[in-house]
């Protein structure tokens, strides 16, 4: 396994682990999960702290080697990632204008209770497609470096 790929690794299970934790915060643990609630905690903050550890290394180690040395195919591979990352970024922020639009337009028909809802909608949005754009770009390098 190349050292792009790790990174390509560490990059999808940072976003994996930073949505689990923003899903709880915004929504709370499932009642299901309920009697694991202190379990679950741990394990994400655990997952967290291994993360932040394994970012740091990787920081540290790009400053000692003065970037990590890369050939002709991880340019590409790394551009046809953020591709892939910008299509879906683009096709989000299309719809978040599309629905943007149609609240507006629904505006004075619609429920007072549902319009304050969908107030916070698109910031919920953006953050998911952040984390959804990224994991995007990593997947499609994980992919082609196994290819």
């Amino acid at each position: 396994m190349s050292r792009q790929e790790v990174y390509a690794w560490a990059s999808l299970l940072s976003n994996v682990a930073f949505l689990l934790v923003y899903l709880i915060l915004v929504f709370g643990i499932p009642s299901m999960m309920a009697p694991w609630e202190g379990d679950l905690i741990q394990a994400l903050s655990v997952i967290i702290l291994i993360d932040v550890a394994f970012q740091a290394v990787i920081s540290m180690q790009k400053r000692r080697t003065l970037g990590v040395d890369k050939d002709e195919r991880d340019v590409a591979i790394e551009a046809e990632g953020f591709t892939v990352g910008y299509y879906v970024f683009l096709v989000a922020i299309v719809i978040l204008i599309g629905h943007l639009f149609t609240q507006n337009v629904i505006g004075e028909f619609a429920d007072p209770v549902y319009l304050e809802r969908m107030k916070t909608l698109p910031l919920h949005f953006l953050v998911i497609v952040l984390v959804a754009g990224t994991s995007a770009k990593s997947v499609v390098q994980i992919r082609r470096y196994r290819d």
